[in-house]
């Protein structure tokens, strides 16, 4: 009764025979409920638009009728759903034997009040946000090899150095073409048409990282070249010659014993 009040109250609980009845009705039922159906027995004679359509008893509801006609329809679902919820704790009070109080109905109405306020209000002008400060602050860029390659094949070449200088003081074609960079620039003249000629090769920069440096020791870990000897300074014995081959012997006839098509089946335990 405190959400809709006590004749509201009293046709939706008359339309579905009681208060456990009502409570079972669903939120976008009770918007319809006590809507007559639109016929001409019904009409009377009377103008087909008279009755707000998909309305039902809620339409008369005082909450309702102070909004304007535009958000009549809005406002009655948001009470719908906020009575069933009052309808609902009403009937758990009752079933439990707890007596029924007007808090939760209070509550919603100013919770509604307060939302159909803020409907009707009018919308905020839209604000032109200044543009950030801007940050002039040299970011780190990732590097490695792509980026290289990438910087590398992008980079100004001596070529287009040379064609995009001027030399004072030199006539070079018409003035238009000079103005208009049309022109070759110092490759029209003696300094720089040897520039054609040249081609300079470089190989990409290596990086000088613990990675790149541990490759480099893999890949010439088994490279022999003619300074390579076999002669070994020890601390007890001083010099002594050894056979590089040694291990890779030794490892050689291992795999001849155990692995073989010929080593049959051995036990790897030691011998007592």
């Amino acid at each position: 009764c405190a959400l809709v009040g006590p004749a509201m109250a009293a046709q939706l609980l008359a339309s579905t025979g009681g208060l456990a009845e009502l409570a079972r009705v669903p939120s976008c039922n009770l918007q319809l409920l006590g809507k007559n159906r639109s016929t001409s027995s019904s009409r009377g004679g009377m103008a087909t638009q008279s009755r707000t359509q998909h309305a039902g008893f809620l339409i008369d509801c005082d909450l309702v009728q102070a909004c304007p006609n535009y958000l009549k329809m809005r406002a009655v679902k948001a009470v719908a759903g906020k009575l069933a919820l009052a309808v609902r704790c009403d009937h758990i009070n009752v079933e439990s034997g707890r007596q029924r109080t007007a808090d939760v109905g209070r509550k919603f109405k100013e919770e509604l009040r307060t939302k159909f306020g803020k409907w009707e209000e009018p919308d905020k002008a839209q604000v032109v946000k200044a543009l950030p400060k801007p940050d002039l602050t040299t970011k780190k860029r990732r590097g490695g090899k792509r980026i290289r390659r990438l910087k590398e094949r992008f980079e100004e070449t001596e070529l287009m150095k040379q064609a995009n200088k001027r030399a004072f003081s030199v006539e070079a074609g018409e003035y238009g073409d000079d103005a208009m960079g049309i022109t070759l620039g110092m490759l029209d003249t003696k300094e720089g048409g040897a520039m054609r000629n040249t081609t300079e090769k470089r190989k990409m920069r290596q990086a000088n990282t613990k990675a790149s440096r541990k490759r480099a020791a893999q890949m010439s870990a088994g490279v022999a070249d003619g300074l390579a000897s076999s002669v070994v300074f020890t601390p007890t014995q001083g010099m002594e010659l050894v056979n590089p081959d040694a291990n890779k012997e030794r490892v050689r006839k291992a795999n001849e014993k155990w692995f073989s098509d010929k080593s049959g089946f051995q036990s790897a335990l030691p011998r007592k």
